[in-house]
């Protein structure tokens, strides 16, 4: 797991305050400091955060979780909530989440702007496990945009497009049926920062809704705003 995701859930630290420590040379593993935001962390690593004034905590990193014991729910997140454990501008789904789910880890987060199926689980591992690139896990969006997309417009979402130095690419984009608003369903298999939105900003086109609608086999059902269920 990396070592970001696992203090964003363990710490209540954002991950702009984590970043910012790393920058500042005040986190260490095993008395070794942190240089790489992409740092990974196993099961026995021991991880000492310094705040400002040289104050001092340690974590005992460890994942006692087995598969079987597992728990994952879905929750329909609404819109304007940021998907991290604590942001000073912005109120967070752990605002509005029960309390027996606050030390949940979530799974692929949602922009604070968009809405919809978010993942949460109690087993780290699965986070690493389903986020990780080598497994291709298909997650469905629908978008609408402000414009018709042309031929040469899809092909280019299906080839990729160079942006910030990454290449953004979708797995499949159509067009939705019997909708008046230009209404599209795109599936990924990666995912980075703000993805959908860049690509869109690169053709030159504005996202006004965006919305996910199924991870892998998980889908929202008929689940309302704000609710959640657990699934096996």
């Amino acid at each position: 797991m990396k070592l970001i995701s696992y203090l964003q859930n363990k710490s209540w630290l954002s991950r702009r305050n984590i970043t910012w420590l790393i920058d500042q040379g005040l986190i260490f593993l095993d008395w070794q400091k942190i240089v790489l935001y992409n740092q990974e962390i196993s099961n026995g690593n021991k991880v000492e955060i310094f705040t400002k004034n040289w104050n001092k905590e340690i974590f005992c990193v460890e994942f006692p979780k087995e598969e079987s014991d597992t728990k994952i729910i879905i929750f329909n997140k609404p819109l304007w909530y940021v998907v991290s454990k604590s942001d000073p501008n912005n109120k967070t789904i752990y605002d509005i989440l029960p309390s027996e789910f606050r030390n949940y880890y979530y799974i692929w987060r949602l922009d604070k702007d968009s809405h919809w199926l978010l993942l949460l689980t109690d087993n780290p591992k699965l986070v690493n496990e389903y986020e990780h690139p080598r497994n291709q896990i298909e997650k469905i969006y629908i978008v609408q945009i402000n414009g018709f997309l042309k031929q040469s417009d899809i092909k280019k979402c299906l080839d990729g497009i160079k942006d910030e130095w990454e290449t953004l690419s979708m797995k499949n984009i159509k067009k939705l049926k019997n909708t008046k608003a230009w209404m599209y369903e795109i599936i990924l298999t990666e995912w980075k920062k703000r993805h959908i939105r860049r690509m869109f900003k690169c053709l030159w086109f504005n996202v006004i809704d965006l919305q996910r609608i199924a991870e892998w086999s998980y889908k929202l059902w008929n689940l309302k705003i704000w609710e959640l269920k657990f699934i096996n």
